[in-house]
């Protein structure tokens, strides 16, 4: 099932017709930064701070704007549980299609129902991680999420004018009950923010994803630390990422690498070992890639994993073997459509396009053609096939995949969108 679909942001201009006019659409969008909120656990009321996204869609009809909510995003570090601190907190705007909204345009207040879904770390350590597959490249491991439904109110100026450009505020009363349980720890949130948010026509904005990418070594002077093929393998997910300009534009921000002094980690033998590494750094607001040299175990999951794929507690592991040559493993026999004759890597590079798939995973994206419970479908021969040593994960981007990513991290911002999908679907 899809949490986040994009299927009016297609096109060089999206309209609608009414009495035979076509009517513009116009967007509003913006971040909304430390607010206020209460999180209601077994433990009873705990206060909390969040941030997140929002946007909504504005057409000018005959009888006035329709609102339409497309995005909303919030993110908490995580309040105390019974069974302890919950960890960070991710809730996403479930099936957001357009969701339309109720607007008096006299006293500017909109309002709507809405289901959004619930992740939180703990939910993880519990449960564990769901079998999303039992065949090919395993390195997709996707969280157990819940469900909250409830009601936003949003308080635009009085007499809204649509815009091509400019900010306005709005004033926002979130509240929400669990409503699908997997734990039932977290039970209702409450959420008044006020937020700037931007003007624009068609959705010219950027949605942003920041990645920590965390290396095992004293420091960028350590000549034995880990990370040696991250330059490669992150420039070619901006490039494989980028083509989705046209589409819908999605970009990543990269922080400065934290480094873990813990030589044992250079070299994992052992899912335990993996499992231990993602609990070294945790960064409220970016998807961490920790970067080893070797894993034992690589061939089984195809150079390296994501775990808690689409949600605020996305993690990935990656090792420097994706562009090591000979190949440690042999070209897999699950993917041969898209693999080159073996033997092959003997020369050259291996896995260029290995931390775009994975990232792939992080946007919510399931392998072709899925989707696999809350994860996204994805394109058949895209980047996002299972691959692996040996057989580089395609080097294409489809519109769908563009559509379909999602995650409560994004978050919006400004940047020149030029590329184009290699397969419009």
């Amino acid at each position: 099932m899809k949490r986040f679909a994009w299927v009016f942001v297609v096109g060089l201009l999206v309209s609608l017709t009414a009495v035979g006019q076509k009517l513009p659409e116009y967007y509003l969008t913006g971040n909304l930064g430390d607010v206020s909120g209460t999180v209601t656990t077994d433990k009873g009321g705990q206060r909390t701070s969040f941030s997140g996204s929002i946007g909504f869609r504005v057409v000018q009809s005959e009888k006035g704007l329709l609102l339409y909510l497309f995005d909303l995003n919030l993110i908490s570090k995580g309040v105390p549980t019974e069974k302890g601190d919950s960890g960070l907190l991710g809730l996403e705007l479930f099936d957001a299609e357009g969701k339309s909204m109720m607007y008096d345009p006299r006293s500017g207040q909109a309002s709507t129902e809405l289901r959004m879904v619930l992740h939180y770390e703990l939910i993880d350590r519990v449960k564990g991680f769901r079998q999303v597959e039992t065949k090919g490249e395993m390195d997709l491991f996707a969280s157990f999420t819940e469900e909250m439904s409830g009601k936003m109110i949003v308080r635009f100026p009085e007499a809204l004018k649509v815009a091509e450009s400019g900010t306005i505020n709005v004033d926002l009363d979130l509240t929400f009950q669990l409503s699908s349980s997997v734990l039932g720890y977290v039970r209702s949130m409450s959420v008044a923010a006020r937020a700037v948010i931007d003007w624009t026509v068609l959705l010219s904005r950027a949605q942003y994803l920041r990645i920590q990418p965390v290396f095992i070594g004293t420091g960028p002077t350590d000549p034995s630390r880990t990370g040696t093929a991250w330059a490669t393998l992150m420039a070619k997910a901006h490039e494989l990422w980028n083509r989705c300009g046209s589409v819908r534009c999605i970009k990543f921000v990269v922080n400065n690498a934290i480094y873990v002094n813990k030589p044992a980690y250079k070299v994992l033998d052992s899912d335990a070992e993996a499992t231990n590494l993602r609990a070294e750094v945790s960064v409220a607001d970016a998807v961490e890639v920790f970067v080893v040299d070797r894993m034992t175990f690589a061939c089984s999951w195809g150079g390296g994993a994501c775990f808690s794929s689409g949600t605020a507690s996305a993690k990935i592991v990656s090792c420097d073997q994706q562009l090591a040559v000979p190949a440690p493993c042999p070209c897999p026999s699950y993917c041969p459509a898209t693999c080159p004759p073996c033997p092959p890597c003997q020369t050259g590079a291996v896995n260029n396009y290995h931390l775009a798939h994975e990232l792939g995973h992080a946007l919510n994206l399931a392998h072709p053609p899925g989707p696999s419970g809350t994860l996204a479908a994805s394109t058949v021969g895209s980047n996002l096939e299972p691959s692996g040593f040996c057989c580089d994960n395609p080097a294409i981007q489809s519109a769908k995949n563009c559509r379909n990513a999602s995650n409560p991290l994004l978050y919006w911002g400004w940047a020149r969108c030029v590329g184009t999908p290699n397969i419009m679907d």
